[in-house]
């Protein structure tokens, strides 16, 4: 499917590549279901060897254009819900909010081909009208450490709002239906020239 991408450039950044993290907002299907990754893609600091959690503390606002916006409790990655933390906070309505804490359970490595799934949202409003912001501390968590046996923590967004340690990007991905319909009658004109 065609997209069009909304770039929402925040942190220290310095050019549409060179993020540390990238934040995908996804509408796959066109049907109003957002789907929210995260993608690791700077280089590990120090002797760290393995991602232990993108984030450690997450938390974001997702505005429209006034219609409900309703975050899915149960899409939530299942990391994101602790004994000691409890299950991440969500508010829901014309703005939503989701606030989560993981404590650092080893998620593997997440990259293009395993971006790490954060959560899912239902929104059936103005897509362009869509937007969404890092919010409160957003911490990256780095294990294999041997000078850090607790893991080497850096972060997004400071508690302050201030920029953090590492650069981040927001790619809030709108599907194009007036592209998918072209294409859909491209391939119908096809199949009616084969008969």
């Amino acid at each position: 499917m065609k997209t069009l991408a909304v770039f929402a450039l925040a942190g220290a950044a310095s050019s549409v590549a060179a993020q540390d993290l990238i934040v995908c907002v996804d509408d796959l299907d066109g049907d109003g279901r957002w789907v929210v990754t995260a993608e690791y893609t700077g280089s590990l600091p120090g002797a760290a060897t393995a991602i232990g959690t993108v984030w450690s503390d997450a938390g974001f606002v997702i505005n429209g254009d006034g219609s409900d916006i309703t975050i899915d409790a149960s899409s939530a990655n299942a990391g994101y819900t602790s004994a000691l933390f409890g299950p991440p906070v969500i508010n829901n309505g014309s703005s939503a909010s989701f606030v989560a804490v993981m404590p650092g359970a080893p998620i593997g490595n997440p990259d293009s081909s395993n971006p790490l799934s954060v959560v899912e949202f239902d929104y059936f409003g103005v897509p362009q009208a869509l937007t969404f912001d890092l919010a409160g501390q957003n911490t990256a968590l780095f294990t294999g450490d041997p000078a850090n046996p607790f893991g080497t923590i850096l972060s997004y967004l400071n508690a302050d709002g201030s920029d953090g340690d590492l650069t981040f990007r927001v790619d809030i991905k709108i599907p194009a239906p007036a592209s998918a319909a072209l294409l859909g009658l491209g391939g119908l004109a096809a199949v009616r020239r084969r008969r």
